[in-house]
């Protein structure tokens, strides 16, 4: 159907409900007996005053420091102001103090938009284990299930908002379905590769070329090759069925099928009840890009801009989709348009960088980079980037400077410590490499 459902669209025309629902919920108790101060913060970052709400927040922390809930509404009043990386701090120091599973689930949000994609993953597999029946939680976090490719647990995720009053059932069809299109590749791509499976990939490409109706061809062949196969399992059972059994080749035909119908499903279901929904808007706009319809898709996000203006979601997912082509050039222009929208935001400073690398520009990298090393705490991601244009830049030394300055607050990193030790080496440094070599081990998940 579409690659572009690799990529997941971000919407945070929901999210600030979702956050503040959060805050009132999590800190209600811990703010009963609180100042007129304490309510004047709340009701700012329910109006969306998020700079105002800081101010206060700072104010009533003086007096409450070691509050977790009111460290967690900080962190989400620094968050709606694009700065990541201080909100990230702050929701580490509140779960230092308390286990918060909303806290829990906006730093792994967070994590996933800063890129820091190696924490994130842990964090999010413990989500869905612990706290999968929090619909707050996973609307928080569903976007990532799709970022970091587990397409599987994605589809658990939009399935549960689907049904959820708080999430919009728009959103959560639409992704639904490119979690059920991604799973069927996923499971598509396993298929091609076992052995005996020429039957099946054949009856897939069948429908898709248009010899057949659908991808149901073998669906015969297949029952009497496995005692496993059964064409009435819903898509949820034959995974299950699938973990116990993964090289078992009907079952990976049956999920690439099921996959494929329940993502076309979806998207009919969304243009039935919700004809009008800017997603449905936005995917139409991905389906056309895939096509190589790239002008055209272009000329749609630009429409949706400018009668969307307050949706800025659409011009991060328009870098995105030049991201997803690698149109390197157009995806640094869009996301520096972003960001001189709206300088605060850290994930279009880090796509900006991630452009930047990826273009190979290492001195305009080292250049946009270089305010943010002298903050207090740069960004992971920013150290991770600048230590990577120093060493191309040939300047080993100054690379080693910031991945040690950061491995201080960092050492659970495996990324520092990898990298630390590829430049220990370059440099003639053994004992040091040996030193990092132990670290990286350690830190193993």
């Amino acid at each position: 159907m579409i690659a572009a459902m690799r990529h997941a669209i971000r919407t945070r025309r929901h999210l600030p409900i979702c956050l503040i629902q959060l805050m009132s919920l999590g800190a209600s108790a811990a703010l009963a007996q609180s100042t007129l101060s304490s309510d004047a913060a709340k009701s700012a970052l329910e109006r969306r005053d998020y700079k105002s709400a800081e101010a206060l927040y700072k104010s009533v922390l003086i007096q409450q420091p070691r509050s977790p809930e009111l460290l967690t509404n900080l962190g989400v009043a620094i968050q709606m102001q694009g700065r990541s990386t201080e909100a990230i701090q702050l929701f580490e120091q509140a779960l230092k103090l308390k286990r918060l599973p909303r806290t829990y689930a906006l730093l792994a949000e967070e994590r996933c938009k800063s890129r820091d994609l190696e924490d994130a993953r842990p964090m999010l597999l413990r989500i869905l284990n612990e706290d999968a029946s929090d619909p707050l939680i996973l609307a928080l976090v569903a976007p990532c299930y799709l970022d970091l490719d587990e397409p599987i647990e994605a589809t658990e995720v939009y399935s549960s908002l689907l049904s959820s009053s708080s999430f919009p059932k728009d959103l959560a069809l639409i992704q639904l379905s490119k979690a059920y299109l991604l799973s069927a590749r996923f499971f598509f791509g396993r298929l091609a590769a076992a052995p005996d499976s020429a039957i099946f990939v054949q009856a897939i490409r069948n429908a898709r070329d248009g010899a057949a109706v659908d991808e149901r061809g073998a669906f015969a062949d297949a029952a009497r090759i496995s005692p496993y196969f059964r064409p009435d399992l819903s898509f949820q059972d034959a995974v299950r069925l699938w973990r116990h059994h993964p090289d078992d080749t009907t079952l990976l035909y049956l999920l690439s099928v099921l996959g494929s119908e329940k993502s076309i499903n979806q998207v009919n279901t969304c243009i039935q009840s919700f004809p009008n929904s800017i997603y449905l808007d936005q995917l139409r706009l991905d389906m056309l890009a895939d096509q190589e319809h790239e002008d055209e898709a272009i000329i749609g996000y630009e429409r949706l801009l400018h009668t969307h203006p307050d949706l800025p979601e659409l011009r991060y997912s328009l870098g995105m989709l030049y991201r997803k082509h690698r149109m390197w050039e157009e995806a640094l222009a869009v996301f520096r348009e972003q960001l001189a929208h709206d300088p605060q935001d850290e994930r279009c400073a880090a796509r900006v960088s991630e452009s930047l690398v990826q273009l190979g520009q290492w001195n305009n990298l080292h250049s946009f980079l270089s305010p943010r090393m002298k903050e207090t705490n740069p960004p992971l991601w920013a150290t991770l980037d600048i230590s990577e244009a120093a060493e191309n830049l040939n300047n080993p030394q100054e690379a080693i400077r910031f991945l040690a300055s950061a491995e201080k607050t960092h050492m659970s990193s495996r990324s520092i410590h990898f990298r630390l030790m590829q430049l220990y080496r370059r440099t003639g440094n053994l004992r040091q490499v040996q030193v990092e070599n132990q670290w990286f081990k350690s830190t193993d998940r």
